[in-house]
């Protein structure tokens, strides 16, 4: 898998990328699409993925595609296999709105990367994926079933699967900032990140900022949001909110969103008191350095 998440106990973080093959597709041949076509359809492309993982999958599935909806349009899928990533099956199809490909593979051997995301084509109406792939990590699965946090990381990693990637939000314009100090600059998320972090100061809505990688890095500051879903490390023991400043930044990019969904979130401000101490790193678990596939819809259904 092209893309990394890494596990780390304290410790010093790094940025892992590497580059991979794209996806090749397209066609100008219109095909309509199903008459009823899930938001999300997720794909199992490993032959021995365990029931937990594929509950994990389901209820995250679920959950996401409760909290958004946006008629991407069908595309043309045509590439063989291991295009997208090494096992990757050949696609020869018309799909509608968004397919992520789920593998469960070896990465790195156990106690290190628990998993990956990959955006492998994109739509060039919209700028939001259409075909992801997440990879799962099969030897820190029982790591992960043990500390609590298979739900979280997949749930996490569907986020990114769905449009929380620069790929996004750099094409629409919606974040800014240098190295040191990035962040998203959606209208909806700094309302509702306004609403529930009012004592901030700096300029909203922070993204991380200790990569080094400004506005391309696609996490909530961990140092200001702690443990909410799609910040940059999980809290062993914390829960891992969906917050409505999340579910705003995918109003931003274009989704029709239900904030119902969200968890009870509020922005603490850090303290000797209330300090969160990161545990596993999810930094680098999106690729940077080579832009998907751009894909023309087919039809807009």
């Amino acid at each position: 898998m092209v893309t990394i998440a890494q596990k780390t106990r304290l410790g010093a973080v790094a940025l892992l990328v590497s580059v991979a093959s794209l996806l090749a597709c397209g066609s100008d041949k219109a095909v309509a699409p199903p008459e009823e076509s899930p938001q999300i359809d997720v794909r199992f492309v490993s032959t021995d993925v365990p029931e937990a993982v594929k509950s994990a999958v389901a209820e995250a599935q679920a959950r996401w595609s409760r909290a958004l909806s946006k008629d991407l349009g069908s595309f043309r899928l045509n590439s063989p296999a291991n295009t997208c990533f090494s096992g990757a099956p050949a696609l020869n199809e018309t799909h509608p709105n968004l397919l992520i490909l789920i593998s469960f593979f070896p990465i790195d051997g156990q106690h290190g990367q628990l998993a990956a995301t990959k955006i492998c084509g994109m739509s060039s109406r919209d700028a939001l994926p259409m075909l992801s792939a997440i990879r799962i990590d099969s030897e820190d699965f029982d790591l992960m079933v043990a500390e609590g946090v298979l739900t979280a990381v997949i749930t996490h990693e569907m986020g990114h699967a769905l449009g929380f990637v620069p790929q996004s939000y750099l094409m629409k314009g919606l974040a800014g900032g240098g190295r040191n100090d990035p962040y998203f600059q959606g209208t909806t998320a700094r309302s509702e990140f306004a609403a529930h972090g009012a004592w901030y100061t700096g300029v909203a809505v922070p993204l991380e900022d200790v990569t080094g990688a400004g506005p391309n890095d696609p996490h909530w500051r961990f140092s200001v949001f702690a443990d909410e879903l799609m910040s940059s490390f999980l809290v062993h023991g914390f829960r891992s909110p969906l917050s409505t400043i999340t579910l705003g930044f995918f109003k931003d990019l274009g989704y029709a969103v239900d904030f119902s969904v969200a968890d009870a979130y509020e922005v603490i401000p850090p303290s000797a008191g209330n300090r969160i101490f990161p545990g596993y790193n999810l930094l680098g678990d999106v690729e940077l350095t080579v832009p998907p596939k751009s894909v023309t819809p087919l039809i807009t259904h």
